[in-house]
């Protein structure tokens, strides 16, 4: 559910690294280049020893699979997620289109009352520890990575027509430097 999809500390906001979280489930790979790019697409992910690019991606009940190598299309971020469901093994009627597992994903909706979030996740390399290997630098001491990500947005819904019509919008944007 939503709390628990936002609480967890996922590296860079992306909803696929909770597939990592299931069993048996392990990344071997990214999309190409001729593939479809950005946080959240083209991850190979290979559920029990089986193929990676044999995994259905659900998005609110349609295919989410990118034709080109039935890799994912990009998911939306965290806090615009209400459900992150994965199936492995035996898989159900509805589920079992593919042979290696299912992911299943249902986006936030408006209610009745109107609600909101908001938030920015910043990491800076002064916050880091020093990598061991890092090169030294003309001082002697070791060289940082340089990383500045920064990472900001919001969620937003609520009522057009109260008990009938919803509207819910959500935005991230990241920076790095």
């Amino acid at each position: 559910e939503n709390e628990r999809i936002v609480e967890l500390p996922l590296n860079g906001r992306n909803p696929v690294d909770l597939f990592e979280l299931a069993g048996a489930a392990v990344q071997t790979g990214r999309a190409s280049t001729r593939s479809m790019q950005g946080s959240s697409g083209g991850v190979e992910v290979a559920v029990a020893g089986g193929v990676g690019s044999s995994t259905a991606y659900i998005l609110d009940g349609a295919m989410h699979n990118n034709p080109y190598d039935n890799l994912n299309l990009p998911l939306p971020f965290p806090d615009a997620l209400q459900e992150f469901r994965v199936e492995t093994g035996a898989l159900s009627a509805g589920s079992g289109v593919h042979t290696g597992a299912s992911v299943n994903a249902v986006t936030r909706s408006g209610t009745n009352a109107f609600h909101g979030s908001g938030f920015e996740f910043w990491r800076n390399h002064r916050f880091n520890s020093t990598d061991p290997f890092a090169a030294l630098g003309s001082d002697g001491e070791r060289q940082g990575d340089g990383l500045n990500r920064n990472q900001f947005g919001g969620t937003l819904g609520g009522p057009i027509v109260t008990d009938r019509v919803f509207f819910f919008g959500g935005y991230q944007g990241t920076f790095i430097r």
